[in-house]
C-alpha cells in the first residue's frame, strides 16, 4: 500500500501502473488481492490522482500494443476500477473515449480468446457514462463475433450492464429480452443471431456493422 504514493511521482507513475497492472492480473491469488484491494483504497481515499491514473492506465494500452502479458491484465485492472471507484461522467467519459478507441484497435485481427474474453465486461461497465454511442458500436461488433464464446460472454455482459446501471440505453427492456433469450453461441445459426444482433442496433441507435466480401463486420 506504501508504495501507491507513486501514483504521485511523474517520473515513475508510467512504469509504477505498468507494474501494479501485472500484479492484479497476476497468477498468484494473494498478490492479486493484495494489489486489487490497495488499488481501489488508494484510488477511494485519494480523488485528487483519479484523472493521473486514468492518463497512465490509457499510457500502459498504448505502449504495450498487443502485449497480451500486460494487455490482459490492465483490461481486468479497469473493470476493477469501473465497478469500485466512482468518476465523475467528465472524467469517465473522457477515459472511455480513449478507452475504446484503444481497444479496438487492440483486437483488431485478434484470435487470441483470453485476451478477446478479458475486454468484454469492462466495455460494458463503460456504458455508465454518457459518451457512449462508442462503446455500444464495439459491443454490437462483439454480439456477432466468429468465436461462439465471446458472442455468448459479451451478450452476458452486456445484460449486466443494463439491470445494474439505470437507463444507459434507449428500449431497455425489450434489448435485455433479445439479449436473455438469444442462444448467441450457436455455431450453426449466425445468420439469426446476426438478424437478433441487428435488430439490437436498431432498437439502441447505432449503426449495424457492414459486412466485408468475406462475411466478416466491418471494424
Amino acid at each position: 500500500p506504501r508504495a501507491m504514493a507513486l501514483i504521485k511521482s511523474p517520473e515513475y507513475i508510467h512504469s509504477f501502473i505498468r507494474g501494479l497492472v501485472v500484479s492484479i492480473g497476476g497468477l498468484t491469488e494473494s498478490l492479486v488481492k493484495a494489489s486489487s484491494s490497495a488499488f481501489v483504497d488508494y484510488l477511494t481515499e485519494h480523488e485528487e490522482d483519479l484523472q493521473d491514473v486514468c492518463d497512465g492506465l490509457i499510457k500502459v494500452l498504448v505502449s504495450d500494443h498487443k502485449n497480451g502479458r500486460v494487455v490482459v491484465p490492465l483490461f481486468k485492472t479497469v473493470e476493477l476500477m469501473l465497478t469500485n471507484v466512482i468518476l465523475d461522467d467528465e472524467m469517465g467519459s473522457s477515459f472511455v473515449a480513449q478507452f475504446v478507441g484503444q481497444v479496438k484497435m487492440e483486437l483488431k485481427g485478434c484470435s487470441n480468446v483470453a485476451k478477446l474474453l478479458a475486454t468484454l465486461s469492462p466495455l460494458a461497465n463503460c456504458l455508465q457514462f454518457s459518451v457512449n454511442s462508442c462503446v455500444l458500436s464495439q459491443i454490437m461488433l462483439l454480439l456477432c463475433h466468429r468465436y461462439p464464446r465471446v458472442r455468448k460472454g459479451m451478450a452476458d455482459a452486456f445484460y449486466t450492464a443494463l439491470v445494474t446501471f439505470d437507463d444507459v440505453i434507449l428500449n431497455t427492456e425489450e434489448v435485455s429480452q433479445i439479449l436473455e433469450e438469444t442462444v448467441w453461441e450457436d455455431p450453426n445459426d449466425i445468420d439469426e443471431v446476426r438478424a437478433k444482433r441487428n435488430k439490437i442496433c436498431d432498437l439502441v441507435g447505432v449503426k449495424q456493422p457492414k459486412l466485408l466480401n468475406s462475411g466478416k463486420p466491418k471494424t
